[in-house]
């Protein structure tokens, strides 16, 4: 997403206080959650695949774009790449002879700087991976004003089929003076020997009584160097609260070293359990114990009294019901009353939005939040209380706390529990395309939420494929902004990155995606009305529980304030749009259910099938491909007619009617409705 400046007051301290203690009035005190406890053992790192990347050699195996930029400074163990500007090249780089072929990777060097960085401009050197073929990249974040060494890190960097990466040394940004770079390393990223994942529970480890007790963990096996998968077997212990171990399996892993345990917990009582699966080789040797996850065996009614909860089949409950998402961002301004936001709350509301995220209120302490709940509650909606890289060096970090000394861990404290009592904070907005550096750090920030606001979920959106299936863990939602009007002519990658997320977390976490309502760049557009009921239902059909849409407010929406009426206009073609998603909420939320027994076009035209127990059918769909094509149904059962949804049109079945054809336009979506 894009970033924007908060600008809000500081409450005083006193109703601050005031406010902590009328919002503990209602809170879900006695739940107890679960999950993953704690960080997992992950990647082994591969040795250094650079080309002389310790310089003891020289320069030997290095390419310098200009011999005035950079240079070798020292010799032996003491040997450094020294980059001097300005110079001769705008962009200067020092590129190594290695080429790093598919697969993840960790990329660092040791940096120290004497230069000059304009104010306000993000610059210094760097080191980079540049995916040849793909024009993609990743880089350590650049350093500057660092007068001794300091290791920069970037872990998880992907170089996708068909590419290969190039390392190189480089400045960003408007740098002049002096930096020095020793101890490059570019190491492949080896997948842990054994990998675990509990698929269910799959919200905050919480077992309701009146749900599945049947516990479900996803196992990888990756033998190590000098064995064989023959020669390994998992075992997956489970423990009680005290420890005691209930109950031991002993699994073979397939050739392949994926499977799927189960654990039956039926017969035990309400409580705390511990699941852990750990690897055993030649002699039951142990080789890794992975981390456990704690699964809390709850009453069915628990779900009851909280403000928002996830059910088995990843769909979301809020105000007592089950919902489809439909979200938005807005950057409303902050007052102490509710009849402020109200209007514009108001207006919002003409499309069926019932979630929301306002990055403007995260400056403020919780009860700059209050008044704002209190104006969405007439309108159905529910808030995500953004707590977005509250890291103390990050800009979002809020103002009070910074001037204050407010470590983070008391800022998410005070923030969660004074928000558990207002039942339209249903969760929090940890991570807008956070690095996976941060990654650690949120998941400690997810445990604090946990423990004070129990009943709440969390979000966060990534944008880094590579990256996905280290958050899985981490939040309860897991999100993805594919924003493809300005940046790519495959408007077809919102279902593939939807499908990649969805695959990461092995279907058992909700994802949400975020379609683009906003103009890119001067070049692009906004996205048409068209545009933006293909990308949603895209999205949709590959498996998304909700859509969220950036942004009503800055960088968004009102771009077009200037054309009050292009605006309204750029508005109501949302509305139109998200009113066609809201009606077939009831059909979003049924559980997929097979209607064809062929598809003409399977390959291109992907399909999402609904059979509802009243014995109605859905067609949910749409053309991967930037061709024209043409589909032709097979139906299980025969139709007497199909409608197509939103497009106030009808297909006529073929004679017979096991059969109906239509025609789909580039990237183009369809919803049918078969009778």
């Amino acid at each position: 997403m894009l970033r924007l400046t908060n600008r809000l007051a500081i409450v005083p301290a006193v109703l601050w206080l005031l406010t902590i203690a009328l919002a503990g009035a209602g809170r879900c005190d006695g739940i107890v959650t679960g999950g993953l406890d704690e960080l997992v053992t992950g990647e082994v790192l591969g040795p250094n695949l650079l080309v002389n990347g310790d310089l003891h050699a020289g320069l030997k195996g290095w390419t310098l774009v200009d011999p005035a930029c950079f240079s070798l400074d020292g010799s032996g163990s003491n040997a450094s790449l020294r980059m001097q500007l300005p110079c001769g090249q705008q962009y200067p780089y020092a590129e190594n002879a290695a080429q790093c072929p598919t697969g993840m990777y960790t990329i660092s060097a040791d940096i120290k700087t004497q230069n000059t960085i304009p104010p306000r401009v993000r610059a210094g050197a760097r080191v980079r991976l540049l995916q040849v073929a793909q024009h993609k990249w990743a880089f350590t974040k650049a350093v500057s004003g660092t007068t001794d060494w300091a290791t920069s890190e970037k872990a998880h960097v992907q170089v996708v089929d068909g590419s290969v990466g190039v390392f190189r040394a480089e400045a960003l940004g408007e740098v002049t003076g002096t930096s020095w770079f020793k101890n490059f390393f570019v190491r492949r990223e080896n997948p842990p020997a054994l990998d675990t994942f509990l698929l269910y529970p799959n919200y905050r480890g919480l077992m309701f009584s009146d749900q599945s007790q049947v516990a479900r963990v996803a196992i990888e096996v990756n033998p190590p160097e000098n064995t064989t998968m023959a020669q390994l077997h998992v075992g997956l212990d489970l423990t009680d609260a005290a420890g005691k171990v209930l109950s031991t399996q002993k699994l073979s892993p397939p050739a392949d070293g994926s499977m799927v345990a189960t654990v039956d917990m039926t017969s035990l009582p309400p409580g705390k359990y511990r699941v852990q699966g750990y690897l055993e080789g030649p002699g039951n040797k142990r080789i890794l114990t992975q981390s456990s996850y704690t699964i809390a065996k709850v009453g069915g009614a628990t779900h009851d009294t909280m403000k928002a909860w996830i059910d088995e089949n990843n769909i979301i409950h809020m105000g007592g019901k089950p919902r489809f998402v439909i979200g938005i961002y807005d950057t409303t301004g902050f007052a102490n009353r509710a009849s402020y936001f109200a209007p514009r709350l108001e207006a919002i509301a003409k499309a069926p939005i019932n979630m929301m995220i306002n990055y403007f209120l995260s400056n403020g302490k919780a009860e700059v939040i209050y008044p704002y709940t209190e104006a969405m509650a007439p309108l159905g909606i529910y808030y995500l209380a953004s707590v977005n890289a509250f890291f103390p060096e990050m800009k979002p970090y809020p103002r009070w706390a910074r001037i204050s000394g407010v470590g983070p861990d008391e800022v998410i404290t005070q923030y969660a529990k004074a928000l558990a009592g207002d039942s339209h904070v249903v969760g929090y907005y940890t991570c807008d395309e956070c690095a996976s550096e941060v990654q650690p750090r949120t998941f400690h920030q997810y445990s604090l939420i946990k423990q004070n606001d129990p009943g709440s979920i969390t979000f966060a959106v990534e944008n880094l494929p590579g990256e996905y299936k280290y958050w899985r863990d981490t939040v309860d939602v897991l999100g993805v902004d594919p924003y493809v009007i300005g940046s790519t002519k495959d408007m077809s990658n919102v279902g593939d990155v939807t499908r990649k997320i969805i695959s990461a977390v092995h279907d058992a976490r909700p994802v949400w995606v975020v379609i683009q309502f906003f103009r890119a760049t001067m070049l692009s557009h906004f996205p048409t009305e068209q545009e933006l009921h293909d990308m949603s239902w895209m999205a949709i059909t590959e498996g998304a529980r909700g859509v969220f849409y950036w942004s009503y407010g800055l960088r968004g929406l009102d771009w077009g304030k200037r054309d009050p009426v292009l605006r309204q206009q750029r508005y109501d073609e949302l509305v139109n749009v998200t009113k066609g998603i809201s009606a077939l909420e009831p059909v979003l939320l049924a559980p997929d259910r097979p209607i064809l027994s062929a598809n003409s076009a399977s390959g291109a035209v992907i399909t999402k099938e609904k059979d509802l127990m009243d014995g109605s059918r859905y067609l949910i769909s749409y053309n991967h491909s930037g061709s024209n094509v043409d589909a032709s149904f097979t139906l299980r059962r025969p139709a007497h007619a199909v409608l197509v949804e939103g497009e106030n049109r009808s297909v006529t079945p073929e004679p017979g009617g096991a059969e109906f054809k239509d025609t789909y336009a580039p990237f183009q979506a369809h919803v049918y409705k078969i009778d």
